[in-house]
């Protein structure tokens, strides 16, 4: 691919809850992301890419660690980082790279341990992002872990009032955080290797982008769009019609950020030395089934997710065979020049999950808990996806689609085998790895990183 003395700059931008199914590269019907589709113009545009967790904590851990979510263990009141586990950011950290993190996302922070391999972190916490609140998130967060669950949930609807003592706001804050990759931009040594992490919230809920894209697409009554779980108990009548539209417009929103990203990139005349990588970490959930959302369910438009790789030095493509997302700890290394040999990151079976929700997003009616409070893991092979699902102490409950038209179908024996057994395929070179600590039985470092705050 490339002279193995080249070194490249990489963007790795994400974009948060972004379905395929938005984006003109994937669905022709779609004329709202002129940029996305310019850079999928000259890009390897992965057609089938999946992620390994319906929600963006477990699924930057997967991305970062190159691990499945039942071995790294993160949940919504842990993460899992001992210290001098390698990520993909200390791959490039230890290769001499300037190592930067932008990014409003409340999950993405010091508390949730996510952040400690960057040299340069901007995450918009303000007074939150201190040395009490973290001691308090140590603190809390070996309580929290030691609760059972009815405690945990009673628990964690008080602590996201409190933790607002500290003024965090889990807005998109979209231009600040555009506003500060065009600055890193610019104060760049040219003579200086750069990994810069990005992520831009707007097509996550809520839904708020700048009143003239709301018009574009035709928002009417904003009244009827569920921007919370909560509002799926809570609103009398919600119109998918009208959340559609929003979330389109936020797309459409989205679509002009990553255009000034791009822009600054070319200004900086940083645009030849770099490979950006354009993905989302998951989909979203608008009405399909009854669902909103995406932290409490596998289906495709939550799990099939965006992935463009533009490199200077390769010729637009498409890669077909199914990809999973915790791989581009393999694959970023070798596209920046750091390593030499292609890694083999193709497999014909894609497997992923999440664990038991540990607090819930705002208000979820009692007689509803059975169905939210759930383990998951899917399987996709050969054109099926099998899904099972567990409630605690529960009976395990399977379903396979047709991928292709979505369709039911009887799940395959092999298949219902395979996903039984998931939890015990291990990653490449990964015998030795230990069992997930609990919070606060490492050293200070890794339990100042821990908080146990959930969505407000």
């Amino acid at each position: 691919m490339t002279d193995p003395a080249d070194e490249y700059n990489v963007v790795f931008l994400v974009l948060d809850s972004l379905r395929k199914d938005r984006v003109s590269a994937y669905n022709e019907a779609v004329d709202f992301t002129d940029t996305l589709q310019s850079i999928a113009d000259d890009a390897l545009r992965f057609d089938d890419a999946v992620t390994q967790a319906p929600w963006t904590l477990p699924s930057h851990a997967s991305m970062f660690t190159g691990q499945y979510p039942w071995q790294h263990g993160t949940t919504h009141a842990r993460s899992y980082f001992p210290a001098g586990e390698s990520t993909v950011i200390s791959q490039f950290s230890d290769a001499g790279y300037a190592t930067g993190a932008i990014t409003s996302n409340v999950w993405i922070t010091p508390h949730k341990g996510m952040t400690g391999d960057f040299d340069y972190v901007e995450n918009f916490l303000g007074s939150a992002d201190n040395a009490l609140s973290r001691r308090i998130s140590k603190a809390v967060t070996k309580l929290y872990d030691a609760l059972g669950t009815l405690p945990k949930r009673i628990l964690g609807r008080q602590l996201d009032r409190a933790f607002r003592l500290f003024d965090v706001d889990d807005s998109c804050k979209s231009e600040e955080t555009v506003a500060a990759v065009e600055q890193y931009f610019a104060d760049r040594d040219p003579d200086e290797r750069f990994f810069l992490y990005v992520n831009l919230m707007e097509p996550h809920e809520p839904y708020y982008p700048p009143q003239t894209y709301l018009d574009k697409h035709g928002v009417d009554d904003e009244s009827k769009i569920p921007h919370r779980q909560k509002d799926m108990f809570t609103k009398d009548d919600i119109d998918f019609g009208e959340l559609a539209k929003a979330y389109d417009a936020s797309v459409d929103y989205t679509d002009d950020l990553v255009g000034r990203i791009t822009d600054a990139l070319a200004a900086n005349n940083l645009d030849e030395d770099t490979v950006v990588v354009v993905l989302s970490d998951h989909g979203q959930a608008l009405g399909e089934d009854g669902l909103f959302g995406h932290q409490f369910t596998v289906t495709d438009p939550v799990i099939e997710t965006v992935l463009f790789v533009d490199h200077p030095d390769l010729a637009a493509d498409t890669e077909s065979r199914p990809f999973e997302l915790r791989k581009l700890y393999d694959l970023l290394p070798y596209y920046a020049g750091l390593t030499p040999t292609e890694p083999d990151v193709f497999d014909n079976t894609v497997r992923g999950g999440c664990e038991f929700p540990e607090n819930f997003t705002g208000y979820i009616p009692r007689e509803e808990w059975d169905e939210y409070y759930r383990q998951h893991r899917y399987l996709l092979r050969d054109g099926t996806k099998v899904v099972k699902s567990v409630a605690e102490g529960g009976e395990p409950r399977y379903a396979a689609y047709d991928r292709e038209t979505g369709d039911a179908v009887p799940v395959p024996d092999d298949l219902k085998a395979e996903i039984d057994r998931i939890e015990d395929v291990t990653v490449a070179d990964d015998a030795e790895q230990p069992e997930a600590e609990r919070p606060g039985d490492g050293d200070d470092e890794i339990a100042d990183r821990l908080e146990a705050l959930g969505y407000k």
